[in-house]
C-alpha cells in the first residue's frame, strides 16, 4: 500500500487552503504521521510594497511573518494530536520554495489545492501548476468545494 507517512500542505490563508490541510490531516498515515505546513512569503510582494515605500523590506516581511504565525497557530488548534503538525515560514518565489521544500523533506507528496487566494483560473492556479510541473513529488490537487 502507497503509505502517505510526511505531506507538505502550502498554504495561503484561503479557503482552498485550509481545505487542503484538513485533507492532508485525514488522509497521513503511519505512526509517526507529520504535516507540514508552508507559507512562503511572496518575495515579488514584499519588493512591490517596499518599493512603494509602504516600509522597509525587513519591517514588511516582519509583519507578514507575524501574520503568518498567527494564522499558522489557528489552523492547528482544530487539528487534534494524531498526526503531528510542523509550520514554516520563509520568503521566496512560492512554486520554487514549495518544490525546493518537498524535496528537502522528502515528503511522500504534496497536497495543494488548485486555487488560492487570487481566485480561479482557467484549469489550475499559477502556483498550483507550476507546482505540479516542476515537483519530483507526487501532487495531489484538491479541487476547489
Amino acid at each position: 500500500m502507497f503509505e502517505l507517512n510526511s505531506l507538505l500542505v502550502p498554504v495561503d490563508f484561503s479557503a482552498t487552503s485550509k481545505a487542503a490541510f484538513a485533507r492532508a490531516m485525514q488522509i497521513a498515515t503511519g505512526d509517526d504521521a507529520i504535516v507540514i505546513l508552508l507559507h512562503v512569503i511572496d518575495t515579488a510582494v514584499t519588493e512591490m510594497a517596499a518599493a512603494s515605500e509602504v516600509g522597509t523590506h525587513e519591517d514588511i516581511v516582519a509583519k507578514l511573518k507575524q501574520r503568518a504565525e498567527r494564522e499558522m497557530a489557528a489552523f492547528q488548534r482544530p487539528a487534534g494530536a494524531t498526526v503531528q503538525v510542523q509550520t514554516i515560514i520563509c520568503e521566496g518565489v512560492p512554486f520554487f520554495e514549495i518544490v525546493r521544500k518537498a524535496d528537502e523533506f522528502l515528503v511522500d507528496a504534496i497536497v495543494i489545492g488548485k486555487f488560492g487566494e487570487r481566485g480561479e483560473k482557467l484549469l489550475f492556479g499559477t502556483t498550483a501548476e507550476r507546482v505540479i510541473r516542476g515537483s519530483t513529488r507526487p501532487v495531489i490537487t484538491l479541487p476547489v468545494e
